[in-house]
Order: C-alpha cells, then structure tokens, then sequence
C-alpha cells in the first residue's frame, strides 16, 4: 500500500499565539511517555532499513516515509516484511510542505494498526529543504552563487542563510511530528557525518546539514544506534568474521545512547552484533527494556 504525499496548501498561521505555562508535579506523578524516539544511523549500505524495518510486533504496522531515491522498492529486506509496511511517498516539487503533510497526517485515519512512523532518511529530507530553500530563495534573500540555470537542471548553492534557516525548519519538523504524533512510535534513520568545529573536538553522529544539528537532533530521542561494520573473531571460527554491529554506547566520539534507569550494571546494547536477519536485535532490545509481552501482543 503507498500513499503519495502531494503538496498541500501552506497551513495558515495562528491568529492568536499560543498560550504556553509551567505543570508542576511530583516525580513518580508523571507516566514516561511509551512511545518510543529512536534514530539509526550509518554509512551508506550498512543495514539501517533492514534493522528499522525488523521490528517485533508490538511496533505495530509502520508507515514508512521513503525519502532517499529508490528507498520505497524496499529492496533490502525481506518479502515477508512487507505486509506490515504503508508507503509515504513525497510528491511534488516542495520538500518542506511533503514532509510536513507527513507530520501532520491522521495515520490512524490510514490504517488503525500503524504504531510506528519510519523516516528513510531524514538526513535526505533535510538536504532536500535546504537545496529547495537555496533554489526557490522561499527563506533568505541573501546572494547566492548559482551553477546553470536552476529552472533547467542548475543548481543554487545554499549559503549561510540557507544553513541556518534550515537548523530552525529541522527543529519545526520535530516538534511538528512529537506533537501530532504523541502516541506513535517514531524511527528516524540517518547517514552518518562527522562535524569538525573550531577550537572542539570532532564530533560524530546523524547527518544533518548545519552544525548545530549534529548533536541537537539526537537530543531529542532516548535512543541512539550507530550501525558499524568491523571484523570480529566469532566463537567456532579461526578467522575473523565481517560484522554489522549496533552501538548504543556513546564512545566519546561517536553519538549513541539508550536510556535507562540501571544506574548499577553495564548497557547490555552497548555493543551488538547483528544477524544478517536483525530481527533478534529488537527481541534483546525489548527484554532489555523489560516490555511486557502482554502489552506486546495487544
């Protein structure tokens, strides 16, 4: 089943600003949210769709938002994953209002088994909004350099402007998506990026335009996974084997975490090895997390 996101009309602006205010509770008052906030990412060709899209049943049917070329022919997983997967598939020549018909879209409305939102990738819908930003000059009137002509296959180079503008869209986006869809599960997959900012330490995480983003942008979700590829000696074998490995550890370098309230013993998901099917991978990451298969099953 897909559906095609066609542009919609901009959403006209509040007449009256929102009144915001303070709740005050006690700790233990206030449920954690169940939903979960998750970001995998990696290089190219490392396996994100294929372990986003192996998850255990409590996740529901996804609606998949396929924004990298190709991504919605789903060719690098299973047939017999398929079922369970509604495609999004961005129509028309604006980025910015596809996805946020997407943000905004009664997904229950759609099928009321969908539990998760899927984002392939969300560093493509940011570099989409910022080349169409670059190329429309719909957000800064600054001076662009321009490579042909962009009505004719040229290109517009995002400048300063841009690259800022498209930190705050990006932080739109988020609470855009987290408000609407509270109850959802929500899986943005990223390619991988290391930001190298005067004066600090290189910094390494989900690919995100702008610099700013590279560790506001897993801020926002309680669990990170980097996807590695590296040889390790496995048990039965003399020689080392190539791996796909999940990171859930933050190594100093490199962005990754899950939450948790364990203060005493080392993070199980640490470090991960995957099967070529990582179907297992979210079995372990539900028993680690203690979710009842009870709730799993209803």
């Amino acid at each position: 089943m897909a559906i095609n996101l066609t542009v919609p009309q901009p959403i006209p602006a509040p007449t009256t600003p929102p009144q915001r205010g303070i709740k005050i509770l006690r700790v233990g008052h206030s449920e954690a949210p169940s939903a979960e906030r998750i970001i995998i990412y990696g290089r190219a060709g490392i396996g994100k769709t294929r372990l986003a899209l192996s998850l255990t049943p409590r996740f529901g049917k996804i609606a998949y938002y396929a924004a990298d070329n190709n991504s919605e022919y789903l060719t690098s997983i299973s047939p017999e994953k398929h079922n369970r997967i509604i495609l999004a598939v961005p129509q028309g020549d604006d980025p910015i209002l596809a996805f946020t018909k997407f943000c905004m879209h009664d997904w229950k409305s759609t099928d009321p088994e969908i539990k998760t939102l899927i984002v392939d990738t969300y560093t493509k819908v940011a570099m989409d909004a910022i080349r169409h930003s670059a190329n429309s000059g719909s957000i800064t009137n600054e001076k662009h350099f321009v490579v042909g002509d962009p009505k004719n296959g040229g290109q517009t180079i995002p400048n300063r402007g841009d690259y800022l503008a498209i930190e705050n869209l990006s932080k739109g986006f988020l609470d855009l998506l987290f408000t609407h869809q509270r109850d959802m599960n929500i899986i943005f997959l990223c390619h991988e990026d290391i930001k190298l900012v005067e004066g600090t330490e290189a910094v390494g995480g989900p690919a995100h335009p702008g610099r700013s983003m590279t560790e506001y942008l897993p801020a926002q979700f309680s669990t990170v996974i980097r996807l590695i590829r590296d040889k390790i000696l496995l048990p039965k074998h003399s020689i080392p084997t190539d791996v796909v490995i999940a990171i859930a550890d933050n190594d100093g370098k490199f962005i990754a975490k899950v939450r948790t309230q364990d203060e005493t013993h080392p993070n199980p998901l640490g470090r991960v090895i995957l099967d070529r099917d990582p179907s297992p991978y979210w079995e372990f990451y539900d028993k680690v997390n203690h979710v009842n298969k009870e709730t799993t099953n209803g």
